[in-house]
């Protein structure tokens, strides 16, 4: 909250009801099914398909476990394998992005504090005897960029260099309705 307003991005969370909460560190395998309604800059909409391709979850160890002892990375690929999409949990807060022609571009709520998550995604966890299903459903338009892509793969220590990374940011949209599936086998 900032001088009495919300930053409507983000809302407090409530937690992840995983199975894999407590693990520590991991890779499991599994499938994304789903699709994305995105819709680029110039107003232009493509469906990302996901229909029974590649998924993963990485659980990579917290070294300071100051909210959480790890972060959990879901991973998965368009049924053409061209775009991929990752969905990050720690402690309350969430983080979502897309790969697309080699750029990422991303929302993320995962920050010093770690309490917040996505306003706009409502995430459900079902669980079966060897796999567990996180089911995400899109309500409303979420805006990804691809800052930190740029600040990670093109910053220097310029100054000036801001000012021409600033010309390249870039957004996408998720639009409302879109949904994905990660099937993750837990064994």
């Amino acid at each position: 909250m900032t001088y009495g307003q919300t930053n409507e991005k983000f809302i407090n969370g409530k937690g992840f009801k995983s199975v894999f909460k407590n693990e520590i560190s991991g890779n499991y395998k599994g499938t994304t099914n789903g699709v994305l309604f995105i819709k680029n800059e110039n107003g232009n909409e493509t469906i990302l398909d996901f229909q029974g391709s590649y998924g993963s979850l990485k659980i990579e160890k917290d070294s300071d476990e100051v909210y959480d002892v790890s972060t959990k990375c879901y991973y998965g690929q368009t049924s053409s394998g061209k775009t991929e999409i990752r969905y990050k949990t720690y402690a309350l807060a969430n983080g979502i992005g897309i790969n697309q022609n080699g750029q990422w571009y991303e929302l993320s709520a995962i920050d010093g504090s770690c309490d917040l998550v996505i306003n706009g995604i409502n995430y459900t966890y079902k669980a079966e005897l060897r796999t567990e299903y996180l089911i995400i459903f899109v309500e409303k338009e979420l805006v990804l960029n691809n800052w930190q892509y740029l600040i990670k793969t093109e910053h220097t220590m310029n100054p000036n260099n801001i000012n021409d990374l600033k010309k390249k940011k870039k957004e996408i949209k998720i639009l409302p309705n879109s949904t994905i599936v990660f099937a993750i086998k837990r064994m």
